[in-house]
């Protein structure tokens, strides 16, 4: 049976719309990049994202205002389906690397490279915490207006403390985004176009109750199929000025605007964020970037560690050995290494829970692997009566334990209910 849709004022709704809404921004998902770069965003921005000719055009213009070289180590953030990385890849550019957080447009971007049989790599992953080796890149790139689309504005500045650890002293970062003070007084708030023979997009856009965000809805409709979407995004808006102060309190420096384009496409309709653009660069700062040294938080560490006195089942002859004396001494002796701490070791189960409820300690390493009474189907306790007690620790939490209890009920099941699983060599 189809699913009935809704009815509001006497009109007829499918049932993957809202229908009419006041106040956008009530309706945006915090997270909305999360699950929006997909499919339909392929079909929705096409014009410009599947443009092969504006992507040469677009290729052409980065090379000519960063100079780069077929031998440096470039990142593409925010690659999408890979269009700029392939582009610089098919003119001879040897480390060519891409990173977005669609898992859909990566996986696509990997198709497209292997059909061309390209050797780029492509990667998911958060703009905020770039795993790239400190001080190896070249250039990152930053385009097709990829840049202001988390809520608080303190993490695009934390974009760019990330891509500046991975740029070497001097490196440079190239910017494409929307021109804020354009988009302010120039963005449709209503507009539709057809997106093929098919399928029509209608969009709503209205500013964030604080007017630094352009919060923008979309309505994508298949003329036989119905609504196939309707979805909601935003971005932060950036002039010359904000951008610049953003940059520079960010330890970039010889920040310069290169110019503003209008984009031009087959389409050539509604092009909403991609409508006006800046170009920017910006150098890293040679200047030593400074570490961050942590205060000592806890100054008193609590070891809990098994009790020597009990049996352990899973010990060489069901008790603790040589062995594990020798690794217990090894563990004192570095831990006496740490000056700034005072350290006490725990391995009396006994009193142990007593002990802990009755004088809890400041901090807990629970390096009890093997239970609670060594006994390895308690394996949670220890971690588990800590949290009740609000007691912070590291070391054997609940997941990892949980885990590990979970493989050792799993190898006593019954042989018949076995179902093939890895064994410890």
């Amino acid at each position: 049976m189809a699913k009935k849709g809704k009815q509001h004022n006497g009109i007829h709704m499918g049932p993957k719309t809202l229908g009419p809404l006041t106040e956008l921004e009530n309706h945006l998902p915090p997270e909305w990049w999360k699950s929006l770069f997909n499919a339909v965003y392929l079909k929705t921005d096409a014009d410009v994202v599947e443009d092969d000719s504006l992507t040469v055009y677009e290729v052409d213009y980065l090379q000519r205002i960063g100079g780069m070289a077929r031998g440096d180590h470039i990142l593409d953030l925010c690659c999408g389906q890979g269009r700029h990385t392939l582009e610089f890849a098919r003119r001879g550019f040897k480390h060519m690397r891409g990173l977005d957080r669609s898992r859909y447009l990566v996986r696509l971007a990997k198709q497209r490279a292997e059909k061309e049989n390209m050797d780029v790599k492509f990667h998911e992953g958060d703009a905020r915490k770039l795993r790239f080796q400190e001080d190896s890149l070249d250039f990152v790139l930053v385009l097709g207006n990829s840049f202001g689309y988390f809520e608080a504005s303190e993490d695009d500045a934390q974009v760019l403390q990330s891509i500046r650890r991975c740029l070497h002293p001097g490196g440079m970062l190239i910017l494409d985004l929307a021109e804020g003070a354009w988009m302010r007084e120039n963005f449709q708030t209503r507009s539709w176009e057809w997106i093929d023979n098919n399928q029509f997009v209608c969009r709503e856009r209205e500013m964030s109750t604080d007017q630094s965000r352009l919060i923008s809805r979309e309505v994508v409709v298949d003329a036989e199929k119905g609504v196939l979407a309707d979805q909601f995004y935003a971005e932060r808006l950036y002039d010359e000025s904000s951008i610049r102060a953003l940059l520079e309190n960010s330890g970039f420096e010889t920040v310069h605007l290169h110019t503003v384009t209008e984009t031009k496409t087959n389409r050539n309709q509604d092009l909403g964020m991609m409508s006006h653009r800046m170009w920017i660069t910006a150098l890293n700062s040679p200047k030593k970037r400074k570490k961050v040294i942590q205060p000592v938080r806890y100054k008193a560490i609590t070891v809990i560690l098994g009790d020597p006195e009990l049996p352990d089942m899973v010990k060489l002859n069901g008790k603790f050995n040589e062995e594990d004396y020798s690794t217990i001494a090894k563990l004192k002796s570095a831990m006496s290494g740490l000056s700034q701490y005072t350290v006490e070791y725990k391995d009396n189960h006994a009193s142990l829970l007593k002990d802990l409820h009755d004088n809890p300690p400041e901090f807990v390493l629970n390096l009890c692997d093997e239970g609670f009474l060594n006994d390895p189907l308690k394996e949670l306790h220890v971690a588990a009566y800590l949290e009740m007690l609000k007691i912070p620790y590291t070391g054997a939490v609940r997941p990892a334990s949980g885990s590990a209890t979970t493989r050792i009920l799993l190898t006593r099941l019954p042989a018949p209910w076995m179902y093939p699983f890895p064994r410890r060599r």
